[in-house]
């Protein structure tokens, strides 16, 4: 059987060794023991702190929980999984959770208490990254419901039947599931973020135009993730138009589509020759199409967008900040 003396060097040994902070205090809040734990988590080693009040390690605007610690052990109560934030040396926070119990004399008179601190630094990093991966999905649904709303009521204005709507719907719909799926990185993947500008071009445009002329002239840049919505509202409703009116209906000659950048600034043209009727009869700046994409350019990418209808066809142009659609800036 074990002597009381080799226990207690075995429970001395387990609380040098424990990875958690582990202090003793007497009831006027003075520091009796320190491990290495303690040493660890603070920066104070035990030369400095045993002596010490306890509040050395508290955060100016914490101390008074310490009243409150007292107070409660002299009850005798003790205080489980309680969160708050502790001070080090350097005078860096860190977010804890604390075990308090009360140490009890010989005759079970309370005299002090035993605290154990763990650091929870990870569990907030953690818990942090939970709540912005459901804001972003949150933000990510009420987008996916925008740009839907949006689509329809492009399509709905052109469309001559249920028939035709639901079909240009479906394939509008899976374009956008397509670019949908770049604008979230695989963490696991070395590929870039985003898209590039050709391939994204190329996805909104190709189901409008079967048979059709589309040259495109693109510089080689990779389309940030939050500036991929954006443009597809836009470059959908210059297609959903050139497919009703434009170049790329049945009289139509094709379209051209050119990128430019110049002196930090992506300058994006959609350049059609048609019969037009100047896209529905209304002048530039009149119509739901034409302010859905001045909106969508000024609030997302902070630029311009403007439609200039002439006897040939249309030129709509974007000209927005080049940071704001790529990092390859």
């Amino acid at each position: 059987m074990n002597s009381p003396e080799s226990i207690q060097q075995h429970l001395a040994a387990i609380v040098e060794g424990s990875g958690d902070a582990i202090v003793t205090k007497d009831l006027n809040s003075i520091i009796l023991s320190w491990n290495r734990g303690a040493e660890t988590l603070f920066g104070f080693t035990a030369e400095e702190a045993i002596g010490q009040p306890i509040t050395i390690i508290f955060p100016q605007d914490r101390v008074e929980e310490e009243a409150d610690f007292i107070a409660r052990l002299r009850r005798g109560e003790r205080i489980a999984h309680f969160e708050t934030i502790r001070q080090r040396k350097d005078g860096s926070h860190v977010p804890v959770s604390l075990t308090i119990s009360p140490v009890r004399d010989a005759d079970g008179q309370i005299v002090g208490a035993s605290k154990i601190a763990r650091d929870i630094t990870l569990q907030h990093q953690l818990a942090e990254q939970q709540r912005l991966l459901l804001a972003e999905m949150r933000h990510r649904v009420g987008n996916a419901f925008a740009i839907a709303g949006a689509l329809i009521s492009i399509a709905a204005r052109q469309a001559e039947s249920v028939e035709q709507l639901s079909s240009e719907m479906r394939c509008r719909l899976n374009a956008i599931a397509t670019l949908n799926s770049k604008t979230v990185k695989d963490p696991y993947s070395d590929k870039p973020e985003g898209i590039s500008l050709s391939e994204l071009v190329g996805t909104i445009v190709r189901p409008f135009s079967e048979g059709m002329n589309v040259k495109t002239s693109l510089p080689d840049l990779q389309v940030l993730s939050a500036a991929i919505t954006p443009l597809t509202l836009v470059l959908f409703e210059l297609a959903t138009n050139s497919l009703k009116y434009g170049g790329l209906s049945s009289e139509g000659h094709g379209v051209e589509i050119i990128g430019e950048i110049d002196d930090g600034r992506l300058k994006l043209q959609w350049k059609e020759t048609c019969i037009c009727e100047a896209a529905s009869g209304k002048r530039e700046g009149e119509g739901f199409g034409t302010s859905l994409c001045q909106h969508t350019v000024s609030a997302s990418l902070g630029g311009s967008f403007s439609r200039v209808f002439d006897p040939n066809g249309l030129i709509a142009t974007l000209d927005v900040d080049l940071s704001n659609v790529t990092q390859d800036s």
